[in-house]
């Protein structure tokens, strides 16, 4: 067994200590990625963060203990400020007395694609908003968790298909009564008197192939809340509906999935009109936002959860229903898409369907998102738009313009 481990420090003055005074044979204390070059086999405790804003990226080394007495990783907060945006993944965690353990003030944490085996406890994990799905969990270890075992929503392939969902994790020993087309036992799985899985895997998790990540951008309610964030197809500028404050009792999940062709799933409030499963789709990730009385009429065609402009922020998928004189969205949006609306073009009863790809850097993490916009020179306009997306079979890459007539929209 290799005795050593040589840490690859991905960022710029990045400081990585041995911190035997603390029991510990790494000490993280600033943010970046560290990635593992070979196995450890340690006689003390394993590594403990201190920051914020790290990736630990196992490379599928194993992290083991030569005394079973101690913690494999140790994720700290001094109980006046979170640590926050820490992600684990690819590690083999074995034969620890904890293998991963998380204090109380931290929040957004992603534990993904990492094996424990041998431990006392898998996880001991009082964070604030967690993620922690795509995991092998051997048997006779016990979970600890404030929130269900889950991934966010992700596009993924299995079986050939490709589905939008969410994914648990794997259990040695454990089958489940009844399995679902996506890959995933139906019910809650008590993994332990202190946690459940909704999502436990049916097969092993290299089955499962993830594509996309669907993360909402959302905070918390109040600052201690223990918080499950919610279903991204269901999210509104509420924050009431950003969060799950309990533990979820109900065996299904947030959204009413819907096999058929592709294997994708969408919204039950998602129009019957919307003749493509592509679009569907799309609307079902998308906040459609109107501006006045009129064109939430039209929004309502295409999903019945429709958003007011006004006091909205967007930071995800979006439909912007009506052009710059009513929608304040298209107003701040109007100039970037190729053809901007105005009373003169596209012209009268005439609509344009556009999209927008959107890359948001303002923040610590990059979004990248999709903008539709649907709207014309006037009410008919708009109209001729709407109804023509509905029989679109993918999201154009160019803009359409459509015009009203007596026999209903027509391309212009």
């Amino acid at each position: 067994m290799k005795r050593f481990l040589i840490l690859a420090i991905i960022a710029l003055s990045m400081l990585v200590s041995v911190d035997a005074a603390m029991g510990y044979n790494w000490t993280i204390n600033e943010s970046g990625t560290y990635t593992l070059s070979e196995d450890m086999l340690i006689n003390y405790s394993g590594i403990r963060i201190n920051a914020s804003n790290v990736v630990l990226d196992g490379k599928n080394y194993q992290l083991i203990s030569n005394n079973s007495e101690n913690t494999g990783i140790y994720i700290y907060s001094n109980n006046e400020n979170f640590t926050e945006n820490i992600t684990i993944k690819n590690l083999n965690i074995e034969n620890w007395s904890t293998g991963i353990d998380v204090s109380y003030m931290v929040k957004n944490i992603t534990i993904t694609n990492c094996e424990f085996e041998g431990n006392e406890y898998a996880l001991d994990s009082d964070a604030l908003g967690q993620y922690f799905y795509l995991n092998s969990i051997h048997e006779n270890q016990t979970v600890y968790s404030d929130t269900p075992l889950m991934s966010p929503k992700l596009v993924y392939t299995y079986n050939g298909n490709e589905y939008t969902y969410r994914l648990g994790n794997y259990y040695y020993g454990y089958v489940g009564a009844d399995s679902e087309d996506e890959g995933v036992y139906s019910g809650v799985y008590e993994v332990s008197e202190s946690a459940c899985d909704l999502y436990s895997l049916i097969k092993t998790p290299e089955n499962y192939k993830v594509t996309e990540t669907l993360y909402p951008d959302v905070e918390l309610k109040y600052k201690y809340d223990s918080a499950v964030i919610a279903d991204i197809f269901a999210l509104t500028s509420d924050p009431e509906n950003y969060v799950i404050t309990d533990t979820p009792v109900t065996t299904t999940p947030t959204t009413t999935p819907r096999s058929g062709s592709g294997g994708r799933s969408y919204d039950s409030d998602i129009s019957d009109d919307i003749q493509s499963r592509i679009i569907k789709n799309f609307v079902s990730s998308a906040t459609v936002i109107y501006g006045n009385e009129i064109d939430e009429n039209y929004a309502n065609q295409l999903r019945e959860r429709i958003q007011n402009a006004n006091g909205f922020t967007i930071t995800g998928n979006a439909v912007i229903v009506g052009g710059p004189f009513a929608n304040p969205f298209a107003m701040e949006y109007n100039d970037q898409f190729e053809m901007p609306i105005t009373n003169e073009n596209p012209g009268e009863n005439k609509g344009i369907i556009q999209v927008l790809k959107v890359q948001d850097t303002s923040g610590s993490i990059i979004k990248s998102y999709t903008i539709v916009y649907i709207a014309g020179s006037d009410r008919l306009g708009t109209l001729a738009a709407m109804e023509y997306f509905k029989t679109l079979e993918d999201l154009p890459t160019g803009p359409i313009t459509v015009e009203w007539t007596e026999n209903g929209p027509v391309l212009a």
